[in-house]
């Protein structure tokens, strides 16, 4: 599936194109559209998000309280069912992120908002609330798109934000003050926009209401650098040392002489050299790798030397594929790693970028580096051998 068309009006933006949202929104103001899905069938009860939050490979958690009374309090999961069934009929709200790891048309939805790059985006959470369930009033420092899949919601910003100050004695990052200078009432198929640092309160007002958030949370340049530092450190190992052979005697004991000040700013120099190719190939590893709270696997690496060419093998569903074009050609990153792709097409990197199965025979031609991929991702966790259905 191709990018939206960056100049055709989406329905999905209020009749904006992308450009256009992207120039006057795009982390500068909220954009509300009235049903900007329209026709949209809620295809997730609460009883199916109850049902996901007691699986231990999916994060969830209940947050209660109200923002009159101030006593908030969260629990993580997984839940038993039973719990779930004792909660009160008001001011809760149950989460549960990475939806789209567990249900197949999460992906489908998700795709709705391709005009941004996909290693921008983290994740689909789906939320259930009855009357008066909320997280309280707050700051996220990403961008959310916050559709209503089913039920009413309020939401409140404060715009211009003043103070920012949280309660320090409460579980949750819940903010002293807020004084709405904007309401809506939100409805099934209604999307609002807020870009990051915005505060805004979200208040459920039925015992229907299910809020679908895509949020799209970037990386903070200390992360990037400390991820680059890492890798090159592991490179040079422990055991590498300064080293001042033909040292001539100090005149100064306590100063630090110039040339051991040089050779140390020269080591680090050598550390943090690279070349424009170096640091794009790493960004892509750096920008695909697994998140923590996945669960991985590993698998014996030789299994894809001795599969057979037709014989299937599952990629983990919250695995980042992406790619980019280097001075050689396209370079194929997946999982943490980086792979030559010279003469694959955008299209076929495409696809292979969506492929939630991957099979020898398939992408031999189109992928040269397809058997030394599943090798690292059997080894690594992120790929297993298709299970034959029952």
């Amino acid at each position: 599936m191709a990018a939206p068309d960056p100049n055709q009006p989406l329905v999905l933006l209020g009749g904006l194109t992308p450009a256009e949202f992207l120039r006057d929104y795009w982390q500068q103001r909220p954009l509300l559209v009235r049903n900007a899905v329209p026709g949209f069938e809620n295809p997730i009860e609460p009883d199916d998000l109850a049902g996901l939050a007691t699986d231990p490979d999916a994060a969830s958690r209940i947050v209660r309280g109200h923002v009159d009374r101030q006593d908030w309090d969260v629990e993580y999961g997984p839940f038993d069912a039973e719990h779930l069934g004792q909660l009160p009929a008001q001011d809760w709200t149950l989460l549960v992120t990475d939806v789209e790891r567990f249900w197949p048309g999460g992906s489908d939805f998700l795709a709705r908002f391709d005009f941004i790059p996909r290693w921008r985006r983290d994740d689909l959470m789906i939320s259930y609330a009855p009357p008066g369930g909320s997280v309280g009033p707050h700051v996220d420092q990403y961008d959310v798109f916050l559709f209503q899949a089913a039920g009413r919601r309020r939401w409140q910003i404060q715009d211009p934000p003043g103070s920012l100050d949280c309660h320090d004695d409460l579980p949750l990052a819940i903010l002293r003050e807020f004084h709405p200078s904007e309401t809506w009432e939100l409805g099934p198929g209604d999307l609002l926009y807020l870009p990051p640092g915005l505060p805004h309160y979200g208040l459920s007002l039925d015992a229907q209401c299910m809020t679908w958030s895509v949020g799209f949370r970037a990386p903070t340049i200390l992360d990037v650098l400390t991820g680059f530092l890492e890798e090159r450190a592991n490179v040079i190992g422990d055991q590498a040392r300064f080293e001042d052979p033909g040292r001539h005697p100090a005149a100064c004991p306590a100063e630090l002489p110039a040339a051991d000040r040089r050779e140390l700013r020269e080591a680090l120099r050598a550390l943090l050299a690279a070349e424009d190719q170096d640091l794009d190939a790493y960004l892509g590893r750096f920008l695909t790798r697994p998140a923590g709270n996945i669960e991985l696997a590993p698998e014996d690496p030789g299994i894809a030397a001795r599969a057979g060419a037709a014989e299937r093998f599952v990629l983990h569903p919250g695995i980042r594929r992406a790619w980019f074009q280097g001075p050689d050609g396209p370079v194929l990153c997946v999982g943490g790693n980086d792979y030559p792709a010279q003469r694959v097409t955008p299209e076929i990197l495409e696809t292979f970028c969506r492929a939630e199965t991957l099979s020898v025979a398939e992408w031999e031609e189109a992928i040269p580096a397809i058997r030394q991929i599943l090798a690292d991702g059997l080894e690594a966790g992120w790929i297993a051998p298709e299970t034959p259905a029952e």
